[in-house]
């Protein structure tokens, strides 16, 4: 199962069209957030038709529902879209790029409070009309103590970086950077890859927005 949550305006694309660039099975959830007062309440109501017509021709079945957001109170706002992530059933996928600002900025911060329940996130691009899909960053994560000196040594070299370089920055053993990146690697913080004989090792957003943090 499938819940998709997304900010609709009058513009009913910015939504079908990542919905229906990931498929719809028949449980599907759309959940679709409208301000509690629009300015034409008409043109509001006739994009979540364009919608549920859009998405019925491929699951007639589809479970669609329409949730007013307050526009004027930011941090009831903010509560009520956490919610509506914390009670989503199976995969939950948060599509950003449509909708009144009042209502993104509010999701966007409940999204990003809990990167940890999200599967994926789309955005559907105001200059190009691309769907592309974006990783959000944790904002909540920290590294390890432990660890942290590693953070900082990776942080400090051009990456992707060898384990054997950061070995030797670091002056540390091998086995000791090894078991640092793995515990940074559970938080998200940095991801590595293997090339033939050789492990390279990279920042994620969430590591590099962690480290300016700290500066």
């Amino acid at each position: 199962m499938r819940t998709y949550i997304a900010p609709l305006g009058y513009d009913s694309a910015r939504v079908t069209r990542p919905i229906l660039s990931q498929g719809i099975e028949r449980e599907t959830h759309i959940e679709l957030l409208v301000p509690t007062s629009s300015t034409d309440d008409n043109r509001s109501e006739q994009a979540i038709g364009d919608v549920r017509r859009m998405v019925e021709q491929v699951e007639p079945e589809i479970d669609l529902q329409k949730t007013a957001v307050p526009h004027d109170d930011f941090e009831t706002a903010i509560g009520l879209c956490g919610s509506l992530i914390d009670e989503a059933d199976g995969e939950v996928v948060v599509i950003f790029g449509g909708g009144a600002r009042d209502i993104f900025l509010p999701l966007t911060v409940a999204a990003l409070s809990r990167t940890d329940q999200i599967h994926s996130s789309y955005q559907f691009s105001d200059i190009d009309g691309e769907v592309r899909e974006r990783t959000l960053p944790d904002l909540t994560a920290n590294a390890p103590a432990q660890a942290q000196s590693t953070l900082e040594t990776i942080s400090k070299l051009d990456t992707p970086v060898s384990l054997t370089t950061i070995t030797d920055a670091a002056n540390v053993s091998k086995s000791t950077i090894t078991r640092h990146v793995k515990l940074l690697e559970r938080q998200g913080l940095v991801t590595s890859e293997t090339h033939g004989k050789t492990k390279v090792v990279e920042l994620t957003t969430t590591g590099k927005l962690l480290i300016s943090r700290q500066k």
